[in-house]
């Protein structure tokens, strides 16, 4: 598995290492872009934006997401924070590509929050559950400055019905 930025992605598809990338899942906001696939059998592109998804009693989290928003609108930005149909199509694409033999490509903008978190999602998806502690030890090892995005993750740990471990290994990843 790779996880990197938009430009680390469209340089490292150039290079002729780049033939074992067998999938691809791109995450692009309004203003964002993804690498070109077109030579990829399997790939998923995904279009949201590195914002918050606050829970309904995270009030706080909602004020700032509605700041953010009212920021971005002044200059003609439209935040659009993941959705649960995003994470469902995160979790689809893992089950779909399991056995295929190659590598899968995870990029977003930075490669910070996004894409890590995708990546997180993915794994702990093919490994199953009881996984999650090693599988974000594994992401943390690929992309040491990864901080995989709270809310796909907690959506994910939802969907996966993993009952909070997903985010515990997160957590305690963030304290080591």
């Amino acid at each position: 598995m790779l996880i990197l930025g938009y430009s680390e992605a469209a340089m490292y598809m150039r290079q002729a290492d780049a033939a074992h990338v067998r999938a691809i899942i791109a995450i692009a906001g309004q203003r964002e872009y993804t690498i070109d696939t077109n030579n990829v059998e399997h790939q998923l592109v995904l279009h949201f934006d590195d914002t918050e998804t606050p829970t309904d009693d995270d009030l706080l989290g909602q004020a700032r997401l509605a700041m953010r928003k009212r920021a971005a609108g002044q200059f003609g930005i439209r935040m659009n924070p993941p959705t649960r149909a995003d994470v469902d199509a995160i979790i689809a694409f893992a089950r779909q590509t399991q056995s295929v033999n190659g590598t899968l490509l995870c990029h977003c903008h930075a490669s910070v929050s996004r894409s890590p978190a995708v990546a997180l999602i993915c794994l702990t998806t093919w490994r199953g559950p009881g996984s999650e502690l090693d599988c974000t030890a594994d992401i943390r090892r690929a992309r040491p400055a990864a901080v995989p995005h709270v809310g796909l993750i907690r959506m994910a740990d939802e969907a996966l019905g993993r009952g909070g471990a997903l985010l515990r290994a997160l957590e305690l990843d963030e304290s080591a």
